[in-house]
């Protein structure tokens, strides 16, 4: 259940970006993609990542699996906490996809007025 939120919040985030670098003039493809890595990456990566580390650590001490199965509300706080650092770090890209960039027009300060000699 809490994958498909996740998957949810991802194609809604990146629909977002999508919009909002294509209104901004930035390249929406690129960033369509910075958004879908980075919330793919959070939530699925780093979370199996940190499982394969905390298995890998109880296997070498060679915990029972009986108490490996213990481990269940430890894998639901690591779900959860990559799916809300997932959403948080889409939502950074989504914000600076929207900020508005500078037209960058640094025109030249015009003339001093002129001096007239008497």
């Amino acid at each position: 259940m809490l994958s498909i939120i996740g998957i949810v919040a991802i194609v809604v985030i990146a629909i977002q970006v999508y919009k909002s670098a294509s209104s901004t003039e930035r390249n929406a493809a690129a960033w369509t993609a910075i958004a879908v890595v980075v919330g793919i990456g959070i939530q699925f990566v780093i979370p199996a990542i940190v499982g394969f580390a905390i298995g890998f650590y109880l296997v070498a001490t060679g915990t029972p699996v009986e108490e490996i199965q213990g481990y269940f509300g430890l894998w639901t706080v690591i779900g959860i906490a990559g799916i809300v650092l997932s959403l948080v770090g889409m939502i950074v890209v989504a914000k600076h996809v929207s900020n508005v960039k500078d037209d960058g027009t640094n025109t030249p300060a015009p003339p001093p007025p002129p001096t007239f000699v008497q």
